[in-house]
């Protein structure tokens, strides 16, 4: 246990005992109290918490050279045990994603997060960087959409950089694939976070701002109306071309018509049909103004604005077609977090968690004494709800205390991972912080509505044995990267 992170392994133990605590608190049961009676919840936990340690020091007497090696391998059986559960596992509260193994039940999705961290970062520590997007590659892209507009060639096979940033992707889609396939958008939603590696290890921050952009207009688009989405697009392109236009008057000119046009649309109902298509007619009149004036396609890269708009629209016309098709309660959940409806029925288990967190007041009603967790009021308490339980009990000074343990974990896996000197120890470490971030936001989001209900745990603390051990294997396998950092791997 030479040179081992003391502080992770602390904050570690900390917030599983945290969670085997509530999750008494969660599950008590006056006639059948005993805290480690392994009928209750708590005693399972207890006794996972054991084999998770187990785990961990296992992990800890292997060679890290050991686990680069074995990664393929690692990746290879989770990703068949994904496969299988799709045809194999049990329909469990609408989603197949558990084994049944006996008396337990396993889910290899929780497995998967760990297997594809080691298996991307080992392949990304052995290819070398990701290949750097550079500022002029923007005109770059304006050049190749002027020849596809032309008919010309536009990519050969060697502009593709395949080892270097497509199968990167496929890494992490291919396990996201089949646990979508298990109807589990949850679990399948955490793989997004490995993105985040991709950012610290050299992809252009303009791709995250296009992501970004992706989300407000899928939050437009589900909110109102794809008219109003298209208008939105079709105001700010021409805003943008009002940018490039040398006559200041003339930009003023065409942003105030705009303007008052849209004023106009607002005072007479614009959300009509037929208002909607007379604005759409003003736009296109703007544009099409606007790209007549001949500078503005002097420089060929302008050209990547109207090709946006046209990729932007379509982007909003999937996003309309995709919301068709999924399931009621989904849709429900996405309305209910977007205030388009609030519906007692649905919003129920949400609320009573609400209700509960605000009820602990500053220092909580005490330990045992929740009247929202005595009753039964929220279900799923032990698991995905789990942190109400922390917030009716002990208060905001035990939420507080909750939130400020995992920073600190996060802050401190992200420190030592740019303290390490493999790249494979640094991009493993990277993926570990980004799963806990989104497990964390996710998780404690959902309980306060400011976060869709998707059903992930909060890491170390949330009921349920599948995923203390894989997020156990997935931190002591950074401790024990940590521990030879002063090595050459």
């Amino acid at each position: 246990m030479h040179n081992v992170d003391w502080m992770i392994i602390g904050l570690y133990l900390l917030l599983c005992i945290i969670g085997v605590v509530n999750i008494y608190a969660a599950d008590f049961n006056p006639v059948n109290g005993a805290f480690f009676d392994l009928s209750n919840r708590s005693g399972k936990q207890f006794l996972w918490l054991g084999a998770s340690l187990v785990i961990g020091l296992g992990i800890m007497s292997f060679d890290s050279k050991f686990f680069r090696t074995m990664s393929p391998v690692i990746y290879g059986i989770i990703t068949l045990l994904l496969f299988a559960v799709i045809f194999l596992a049990r329909d469990v509260k609408g989603a197949r994603a558990w084994i049944d193994i006996g008396p337990f039940k396993l889910q290899p999705a929780e497995f998967a997060k760990f297997a594809t961290a080691l298996f991307l970062s080992a392949y990304l520590g052995n290819i070398g960087s990701l290949k750097k997007v550079e500022e002029s590659s923007i005109e770059d892209i304006g050049r190749r959409l002027s020849r596809f507009i032309r008919g010309k060639k536009v990519f050969s096979i060697s502009d593709i950089d395949f080892y270097g940033q497509v199968l990167p992707i496929l890494i992490i889609f291919l396990p996201m694939a089949l646990i979508l396939g298990q109807d589990d958008t949850g679990s399948a939603l955490v793989f997004t976070s490995f993105f985040f590696v991709f950012y610290r290890e050299g992809v252009i921050g303009r791709i995250f701002i296009v992501g970004l952009m992706a989300i407000v207009l899928a939050i437009i688009t589900l909110m109102y109306d794809k008219h109003v989405a298209f208008t939105a697009l079709g105001v700010l392109a021409i805003l943008v071309y009002s940018s490039y236009i040398k006559s200041t008057k003339m930009a003023i000119g065409t942003i105030s018509s705009l303007f008052v046009f849209l004023v106009l649309m607002a005072i007479f109902d614009w959300n009509t049909s037929l208002n909607t298509y007379i604005l759409w007619g003003w736009i296109l009149i703007n544009l099409i103004v606007l790209l007549s004036i001949p500078h503005l396609w002097k420089r060929i890269e302008r050209s990547v604005i109207l090709v946006g708009l046209v990729l932007s629209m379509g982007y909003v016309g999937m996003l309309e077609k995709a919301y068709t098709i999924l399931q009621p309660h989904q849709k429900e959940r996405i309305e209910i977090i977007l205030g388009k409806r609030h519906d007692k029925s649905v919003s129920f288990q949400t609320d009573q968690s609400l209700n509960a967190i605000g009820s602990g007041g500053f220092s909580g009603k005490g330990f045992l004494e929740g009247t929202h967790t005595k009753g039964k009021w929220v279900p799923e308490q032990s698991t995905d709800y789990i942190f109400c339980t922390i917030g009716e009990e002990w208060g905001l000074i035990g939420t507080s205390l909750v939130i400020l343990l995992f920073v600190a974990l996060i802050f401190r896996i992200v420190q030592k991972a740019e303290m390490q000197r493999s790249k494979m120890s640094r991009v493993y470490g990277y993926c570990v912080a980004s799963i806990f971030f989104i497990h964390f936001l996710i998780n404690i989001g959902m309980t306060i509505q400011i976060m869709p209900v998707i059903g992930i745990p909060l890491p170390f603390i949330s009921y349920g044995g599948s995923s203390l051990f894989g997020f156990t294997a997935l931190l002591f396998m950074f401790v024990k990267f940590d521990s030879q950092r002063l090595d050459v791997l």
